[in-house]
Formats: C-alpha cells, structure tokens, sequence
C-alpha cells in the first residue's frame, strides 16, 4: 500500500458507496457546468481528497503515537484542465505557468498564479490574511518542491501555458473533519498528476504523497500531525485505517466490524468554529510544545540521550521505542561477571508498571509498554501543584537549559501563548500516554472481537467515552458546545460519543446502532440545533449532523476527455 499509486478512476461507482451517487452525481455535474461556463471548456480530470472522521486517538499524531481515523463522504475536488502553448495560446513568461484559481462558491475570491512547474515551488507565496487559497498554494509548492529534488527519469513534456483549475469543498471549515488537509492533498494531488508522476516507473506513491502533504500544511503555520493528511490518502472503504508513524509512516485497513444490530457513525458539527492558523498559538501549537516539554522531562528521567541540535525533536513514541529497545540495567548489585539483568526476576517485589515489569504477554507489547511508561511519567511528570502547570523557568531548570535556548529550540518558529505563563506538561502527557492506550485497546477490539456483539459495542462506546472525558480534562480542548451534544447524545442512544478533530469547536463522533439513526439524529436536532441554530434549514441540517461509514481515498478521476 505505501507505493502504490493515487488511484485512477473511470466513474463514481468506484469512488463513493451506492447510498451517496445520487447525491454526489448532482453536484459533480454541477462542478462540470460552472467550470465550463466559466473557463469555456471542459474540466479534464478531478483530484478528490476526502476529510476524516477520528474515530479515537486525539492529539496523539504528533507524538508519534498511532491513531485510527476513516475517511468520509465529504471531501474536497479540484477539476482542472491544461492548455498547452500554440500559436494562439502564449504562457505569461518563458518558463512560467498562469494558474487560474477558481471556487465553485464565489464567496470566494479568485486567485491567479504564475509557477515554473519544473521548478522546486518557491515562486509561489502563502498569504498572510489566511486567504482560502493558502493551502491549495501550500500542497502544490510542497509537491513541486518534493519532484524538483526527486526528479523523473523520464523526460517531461513543456509545461502548459495555462491551467484553469475550480474547487468544490463539501468539508465544513472548522468542523474538526479536516477541510484543511483535505484540501492540500487535494491540491498535491493534482501537480503530482499534473507532472504525470502519479502512475508509472516514475511515480510518487502514497507514503510519500502523504509526507509531501504533511510538510506541505506546515507552510501555513500548523503543526500537523500527520493523522488528517494519511487518513485522506490511505483510507479505504468499510475499514478504520490504523496508521503509525514510527519507525516510518503506514497504514494498516481494520475492517469495520460486521455486528447485529449494524453500526454507524454519527457526526454532530457543533457550528463552533475551529481556525487552526488562527487560534493555534493558545490551542494547537501550544498542545504540541508541550508536550514536546513533557517527552524531553521523561527522557532526561531514564537517562535516554536528546536528540542533537537541529535533529527532530524527542517524541513521546520514540522515546518509549528507545528506551524498550535498550532499557537501562536493573537497580541493585551487579554481577562480577557483566552479565546484568535487564529486568528483575518475576519472583521479586516490584513496584505496579515499572520499568523492571516482565516481560509483555504475546500480542500484548505495545499495550505492556504504554502502561509502564505512563507510570513512570507519573513519577517523572507529576507531583504537588504541577496539575496547573509549570512556567518555562521551572522547565528550563529541571532540563538544565536556559530559558531562552529551551524556547528556541522547541517553538522554533512558531507562535504559542501559554495562559497565565504556566505549561501543563503532566496533564498533557497523560491524556497522549492514555490515548495511546486507547487505540491499541480499541484495535485489539475490532481485530478479536468478543462473540458477544453486546460486548464488543458496550467495550468500543467506553473507550471512545474515556477518550472525551481525557480531551475535555487533561487536554482541554473540548468546549461547552462539544460537551452539551456529548451529553446529549449518550443520553439518546449513543454507544460512545467523543469529539473528533483538534477540537475547540468541531464536531462530535457518536457509535450509534444502525437502527437507532434516525431518532438520534432527531433528537441531536431538536436538542441542540433547534435551540441554539433555530434558522437552519433543512438542507443544512442534513449538512451538520449526518450519518456515515468509512469511505475511499484520495484519487484521480477521469471524467472529461
């Protein structure tokens, strides 16, 4: 799967599930329309990425830590079209592309670009006001720079004069399902496509696809993860995709589980608006320097070596990884001969999860780990007071460091604006250790499900309650509106109900029997849409709070010869 190419797609039967083409027939169609009333001709190819639903394993990505995410209906397409240099036709410099930028909603405002498209993308410039176009300007100067440095053995053709591109987005922006992401793959996507390296001896495949769009959404000034961008681009139909990212990406289809009564995913967009490149000096960034604070702590506790200067920063997966790998000796004498036990002997009194613990049960490794290493961060990490926080004094002391190398080396170019000065590092590694935890536990669920399908839902609705309870509390990046539909929602029926996304507003994820849909959808409306949204249409309804299931990847569609 990690080579394999984009996908190429002849019809939507092969990109959507049966429920959804008549729904997305119509508006593919009006996609051609617009693109060709507008632009004169028609649209050649789209490139689609989906959003994602997080099905559990929040904030943990950028970790290191696995997650288990799926795609869904809603995705973003970009249709575009080339028109190659002629008499007639001149591009607006040698060696230079025009790309004409278009929305299918004309909120938004037009753009034009002018690229070498044999270039590494730096002629093109993220814009500063967070205008709508910076991730579509982020995924391509990624894209470009990435083929640049990794050139085709092949010869490629002269470059267009010109590329008339227009964007449909179904994503709601804000809503915690990945809008963001989904249109910088997207975005990736189409240069890949259009450089003719998707397919072939001299194609970029998915791995690499995803690594392009993760270092591409950095550009903007967030610091993802990975989860939204692999989540578009691995997903498949029917399956949680459970994706790692150490030792090197990839990702692992989990088929959903085939239960009596059936299950489905409810996704409830509170309409509270997330704006990562906006809010993430208080929010999302600040999450990610802390705990990158909390993984340097642990590792100056066991002793393991920080990464260099300029080296990737420590995280908390690949510190549990190293230290596993080579754990330091065990505490007491030790033996002339040199042969020192690694662990104590299962017949002595150890302390509940320390290091010293014996060894995993088969299959068990990575929950064993997860659990040894989330005590000895309660130890390392906790204590008196530092519940709310510790200022970057105190840190910097403890690591030995001066405050403002610290700073320096961990912000990097970032903005964060810690709230009254403190850093809740402990309350943060405990929601990433945990979480992690989660998902292993939620994987082994869906790979050896208990016979009793009551089990295994009541098992699943519990571990997606834990994860709510840790993001609203350790995290803190739940919000009342998010809480009010949780609560609403395991009220009227809901197995489990946690938020989905970085939070902050978004939308919630509910595990609800197929049945049971349409009266809890019923009740999410009249509970909360009605109360707080009493304006909203129908047609928006359907939009804010609908069910799902898991869906196909990013692919390329030819439509339009």
């Amino acid at each position: 799967m990690p080579y394999e190419p984009i996908p190429l797609r002849k019809s939507l039967d092969e990109v959507y599930t049966k429920a959804s083409l008549l729904k997305q027939g119509k508006r593919w169609d009006e996609l051609a329309t617009k693109f060709k009333d507008h632009f004169k001709v028609q649209p050649q190819k789209v490139a689609r990425a989906p959003g994602r639903v997080n099905v559990i394993g929040e904030h943990i990505d950028y970790c290191g830590f696995s997650v288990l995410p799926a795609a869904i209906e809603r995705d973003v397409l970009i249709a575009f079209t080339t028109v190659p240099s002629s008499d007639t036709v001149r591009p607006p410099s040698p060696g230079r592309t025009m790309i004409h930028l278009r929305n299918l909603d004309p909120t938004y405002t037009p753009v034009e670009l002018q690229v070498n498209l044999l270039g590494d993308g730096s002629d093109l410039t993220i814009d500063s006001n967070h205008h709508w176009s910076n991730y579509f300007i982020a995924g391509a100067t990624g894209m470009l720079g990435y083929l640049y440095f990794h050139p085709a053995f092949s010869t490629f053709p002269t470059p267009p004069a010109h590329v008339y591109i227009m964007v449909s987005g179904t994503v709601p922006l804000g809503s915690g399902l990945s809008s963001s992401s989904a249109l910088t793959v997207a975005s990736a996507v189409t240069f890949l496509e259009l450089l003719d390296r998707r397919d072939g001896g001299d194609r970029v495949g998915r791995r690499a696809t995803t690594e392009v769009a993760i270092e591409s959404e950095r550009l903007v000034g967030v610091n993802s993860g990975g989860m939204d961008q692999s989540a578009s681009v691995f997903s498949q139909p029917n399956h949680l995709i459970h994706i790692e990212f150490l030792p090197q990406l990839s990702a692992q289809p989990i088929p959903f589980p085939s239960t009596q009564p059936p299950l489905s995913f409810v996704i409830a967009n509170t309409l509270v608006t997330s704006n990562k490149a906006e809010t993430s000096k208080f929010n999302y960034n600040l999450r990610v320097v802390e705990t990158r604070l909390g993984a340097r702590l642990l590792a100056t506790h066991l002793n393991v070596p920080l990464p260099d200067l300029g080296e990737p920063q420590i995280s908390f997966k690949a510190l549990l990884d190293q230290y596993f790998h080579s754990p330091p000796p065990a505490p007491g004498p030790h033996p002339e001969d040199g042969n020192t036990p690694t662990h104590l002997p299962i017949s002595l009194p150890t302390v509940p999860a320390l290091p010293t613990s014996p060894l995993a049960p088969v299959g068990d490794r990575m929950i064993h780990q997860i659990r040894i290493m989330l005590a000895v961060a309660a130890t390392a990490l906790g204590g008196p007071g530092l519940e709310e926080g510790e200022t970057w004094e105190a840190v910097a002391e403890k690591l030995g460091e001066e405050k403002e190398e610290l700073e320096d080396e961990v912000v990097g170019k970032s903005e964060i604006e810690p709230v009254n000065g403190r850093l809740k590092i402990w309350r943060r590694a405990r929601h990433v250790l945990t979480e992690a935890l989660r998902v292993y536990q939620f994987k082994a669920l869906l790979e050896s499900a208990p016979s009793d399908d009551a089990e295994l839902l009541a098992s699943l609705g519990k571990l997606m309650n834990e994860s709510q309870a840790s993001c609203r509390d350790d995290f803190e990046c739940s919000c009342p509106e998010i809480d009010e539909v949780v609560d609403l929602a395991l009220k009227n029926g809901a197995l489990g109900s946690r938020l989905t996304g970085a939070g902050w507003g978004g939308s919630t994820v509910s595990l609800v029997p197929e049945p049971q849909v349409p009266q809890f959808i019923k009740a999410i409306r009249e509970g909360y849409y009605a109360k707080r949204f009493p304006n909203l249409t129908e047609e928006e309804l359907d939009d804010v709070c609908f069910a799902t299931k898991p869906e196909a990847g990013a692919c390329v569609v030819q439509l339009f010869q």
